[in-house]
């Protein structure tokens, strides 16, 4: 049998099973985007809470599996990649998957709606503390190249990208989407801003990950500034002082 006959029959099984109230598909196949051959099935399987443990055994699969089932009782899903737990490095699996099953009630489509964006609040306290973690490595990043601490630089130079697109998305109330995603999400759904766009961001990032630019660097700093002082984030670049005009030109 191969994998898309596995996951069909998969599917038609839970829908005729009623303590199976979802099934999602996400991954490439969910969204769509870069599906080949070899592209497995990413399911995220929700039942209800009372057989969750005889359900897990029966559908859930290992790593690796070309058809690759999670088992989630309704009320672990209702908490999946929630902000602050450990599961919310996955939340992006979550955004702009396919639910295959749900109920009348819709609750899975609405449970996804949510875990689609980050909550306005948590949002803007994220976005500030990935703006310093930003600010931080890409400092770090220009105080060792000044003292030529080649790699080190290069390093701290490439931290300060994860927490770029992490404030980046943040800012904007999104979750940050897997790197794989990243290029599709720009195209596709593009952040506010010429800066920010896949043509504008990626070959600068490209350029800061491959070498170390101290030049895109500062460029870089200056866009993300004026992000942050348009969003209202004074205070973190501020907090930055005496160092600002240094991160802004080097000097």
């Amino acid at each position: 049998m191969d994998s898309a006959q596995a996951y069909d029959e998969l599917v038609e099984t839970a829908r005729r099973d009623e303590n199976i109230v979802g099934l999602v598909l996400t991954g490439s196949r969910g969204r769509g985007f870069a599906v080949t051959e070899e592209s497995d099935w990413d399911v995220r399987l929700v039942v209800c809470d009372e057989v969750v443990d005889d359900y897990r055994a029966r559908f859930a699969t290992s790593h690796g599996a070309a058809v690759n089932v999670v088992v989630f009782s309704l009320s672990e899903f209702e908490q999946a990649g929630a902000v602050g737990t450990e599961s919310a490095w996955d939340r992006y699996s979550y955004v702009r998957a396919e639910v295959v099953i749900d109920g009348p009630d819709r609750q899975i489509a609405e449970l996804m709606r949510a875990k689609s964006t980050l909550p306005a609040d948590a949002a803007r306290l994220l976005a500030a503390e990935y703006l310093d973690d930003y600010v931080n490595s890409y400092y770090r990043a220009a105080k060792n190249g000044r003292n030529g601490l080649e790699i080190e630089a290069n390093l701290d130079a490439a931290e300060s990208v994860a927490a770029l697109l992490n404030f980046l998305f943040a800012a904007d109330e999104r979750v940050r989407p897997f790197n794989r995603f990243l290029r599709w999400e720009l195209e596709n759904h593009p952040l506010p801003g010429d800066s920010w766009t896949a043509d504008s961001l990626l070959p600068r990032l490209r350029a800061i990950l491959s070498s170390g630019d101290i030049g895109e660097q500062q460029c870089l700093f200056r866009d993300v500034e004026a992000l942050a002082r348009s969003r209202d984030f004074d205070d973190v670049i501020d907090g930055w002082e005496p160092d600002l005009a240094w991160l802004r030109f080097g000097r």
